[in-house]
């Protein structure tokens, strides 16, 4: 039903009052007319407002205190304000709003996910352990964000996601020994560092930064089984050699000429290495495992080879996934 159509009913139904309760009725209409009317289902639980034109949290609705998830994605809301209440949230969702700065995050002592991603902070502060002593996923991507501070006290953080920031160097993590994925991608970073105590980590993009060797930066995270550095300025790769477990390799969109250190990975199944400088078909085949399943090698000088389909298919006898076309085996 329209806004208008509820005003138009609610004066019929006043119609029957007297003068006074007509001038108070008036008033509450006029009121109702400036918030706006949506189309909502408020759960003593669960309240998810996506994409509606709240200029505040709480604007036009009430914030029970049972609430466990909270979403006001796609809103219009600058302030985080009036959850400090909600004891018994557990998700908060603010994702593309007008959030300027992290604050009164206080009393969630169950919240387990955080997501201020696209908004426009630029500092990362106000994050108390004391105050979110269960935070395990915060989501603070895509905003104006220069420099990783004030994290060290959510050591019980297992995801972390900072990507499309303005990040030029990766520090202030040494308290955070439980991470398992971490996002660091489309920032301006130079050098893997400070993450090596990270061994529970288990994923881990660091892709359109501005890189240009691996270095020593990964040794100790042999847990990591997916590593993302496309889109680099990578000419050495060497320092992969510890990632044991590693199941998927992307490397692709560098400058790398020579591959070094992949046969240690004896458990990788994808390596994507396209879009680079590789012209030795000697130095693929002495790298890269025989059990190998996926890989992407266009757009390097070695794919010009007018055999280079088949050569790789003969290379590779567990290939199902050349580039983009799946392996068909007579």
């Amino acid at each position: 039903m329209s806004e208008n159509s509820d005003i138009n009913n609610n004066n019929n139904i006043d119609s029957d009052h007297d003068d006074n309760d007509n001038s108070n009725n008036n008033t509450e209409i006029e009121k109702s007319a400036n918030v706006p009317q949506l189309d909502y289902v408020e759960h003593d639980e669960i309240l998810d407002l996506t994409g509606q034109p709240h200029d505040f949290i709480g604007q036009g609705y009430s914030l029970p205190e049972t609430l466990t998830k909270l979403c006001l994605r796609q809103n219009l809301i600058e302030e985080i304000e009036g959850v400090d209440t909600l004891v018994s949230l557990e998700s908060l969702d603010l994702y593309d709003n007008r959030i300027k700065n992290i604050k009164n995050l206080n009393n969630l002592h169950n919240l387990t996910y955080l997501d201020i991603s696209f908004n426009e902070i630029r500092g990362i502060e106000n994050l108390f352990a004391k105050e979110l002593p269960k935070l395990k996923d915060l989501y603070l991507a895509n905003n104006k964000i220069t420099e990783i501070i004030n994290l060290d006290q959510l050591d019980t953080l297992t995801n972390l996601e900072l990507g499309s920031n303005r990040l030029r160097e990766i520090k202030n993590l040494d308290n955070l020994t439980k991470i398992e994925t971490l996002w660091l991608g489309r920032n301006k970073i130079t050098e893997i560092k400070n993450i090596s105590h990270m061994t529970p980590l288990r994923i881990m993009s660091i892709q359109s930064n501005r890189l240009t060797r691996v270095g020593d930066g990964l040794v100790g995270l042999t847990n990591l089984t997916e590593l993302y550095l496309s889109h680099n300025g990578i000419t050495d790769i060497d320092g992969l050699q510890t990632l044991t477990q590693l199941q998927i390799l992307d490397i692709s969109a560098n400058k790398i000429k020579k591959l070094v250190g992949i046969d240690k990975l004896t458990q990788l199944e994808d390596l994507w290495c396209n879009d680079n400088e590789c012209d030795d078909m000697d130095n693929i085949e002495q790298q890269i495992h025989k059990q190998i399943q996926v890989l992407y090698f266009e757009r390097n000088p070695l794919a010009q080879h007018q055999q280079y389909r088949r050569i790789f298919i003969n290379m590779f006898p567990q290939l199902k996934q050349l580039d983009a076309t799946l392996v068909k085996r007579v």
